[in-house]
């Protein structure tokens, strides 16, 4: 039996910019999905995902012609055509990646489990394509680089994420750690070694990355004199928060956490839930606060001034009715268990 792991995640700037190659900074979260597999002697793959009451198996021929469809739409652009297929089998992600990877080594019969404590919305995805990617290319005798389990994570977060995924995300869960990522000029790790005090807020909403996303790109294709000056805007906030984040400087970092929010609040996909977090936190003297992902729902970040500062929030939270957690970050991405 092999079995692998990877990390969830926490975009702290960039999101949606960097859909547009504008820059990212992404850091890997504490929470871990893992991926065992084992052979089998049937001439099948069989998942079963028990977080998700999920199971189902592909033959080796229908695996191949399940690549072939996908292919076909990506090269077409028929995104909602992938929206779709992804709506109908939540699995559908994971068969894509493992086809890839027989696509370019041999297709062997095996049985995969996956199990995941990593919230929704914080990389849950990423991190189960990118751990079934060093697991089956482990299985198949393959030695990787991070760089290709994180091209073949990828390829999931396309059908996840409704055909336009960004990149930072399948890169943060298999480097791990802090990262810079843009588009063009690829990922670029980042040497923090300071603890920042987050708490991590879920609004109890699942975050709709896939709409989101899609609902900027038209607002981008009809309005383009409102939503690119936004987009800088919002790049430009990004670096300053490299230079705060190396500078050790939290309460710059926390106010320009405060500014990244209101600016991507123009493009209307906030929530009033989400709106109601980021309050609360500045309310009870955070030093800064903004949803982290998707928007649209999910989880927002908050940043105290230190630890007492956390436990406080934390519990201001739990009394409004959010679930509200500390998580250690930077932490190693994907990896083999055993």
């Amino acid at each position: 039996m092999i079995i692998t792991s990877a990390p969830g995640k926490i975009i702290l700037f960039g999101e949606h910019a960097v859909v547009y190659d504008k820059l990212g900074i992404a850091c890997s979260i504490d929470k871990r999905c893992f991926v065992k597999i084992s052979p089998t002697n049937k001439n099948i793959v069989f998942i079963k995902a028990e977080d998700l009451g999920l199971r189902k198996s592909f033959r080796k021929k229908e695996l191949s012609d399940f690549f072939e469809a996908i292919n076909t739409l990506k090269e077409k652009g028929e995104l909602d055509e992938i929206k779709e297929i992804y709506r109908k089998d939540r699995l559908s992600p994971c068969f894509f990646v493992i086809a890839s990877i027989f696509r370019r080594y041999d297709f062997k019969g095996l049985k995969i489990e996956i199990e995941s404590e990593i919230p929704k919305n914080l990389g849950s995805s990423s991190a189960v394509f990118s751990a079934l990617a060093l697991a089956i290319s482990k299985f198949l005798g393959k030695k990787l680089s991070k760089k290709e389990i994180s091209d073949f994570a990828f390829e999931g977060d396309i059908i996840a994420h409704g055909g336009t995924p960004s990149g930072i995300d399948n890169n943060v869960v298999t480097y791990g750690g802090y990262i810079q990522y843009k588009k063009s000029e690829g990922v670029r790790l980042l040497n923090i070694n300071f603890k920042l005090p987050l708490v991590i807020v879920d609004s109890g909403e699942p975050a709709k990355t896939s709409k989101t996303v899609s609902f900027i790109r038209k607002l981008k294709e009809e309005k383009p004199k409102f939503v690119n000056p936004v987009l800088e805007k919002l790049e430009e906030i990004s670096y300053l928060g490299i230079k705060a984040l190396k500078s050790k400087n939290l309460k710059k970092f926390g106010s320009l956490m405060i500014k990244y929010y209101h600016e991507l609040k123009k493009l209307k996909i906030s929530t009033k839930k989400l709106d109601r977090i980021i309050f609360l936190a500045l309310k009870n003297k955070a030093l800064g606060a903004k949803p982290t992902g998707g928007w649209g729902g999910g989880s927002c970040l908050v940043l105290a001034k230190n630890q007492k500062g956390i436990v406080n929030l934390i519990k201001i939270f739990q009394n409004n009715g959010f679930k509200a957690f500390q998580s250690k970050i930077g932490v190693e991405g994907v990896k083999l268990s055993r």
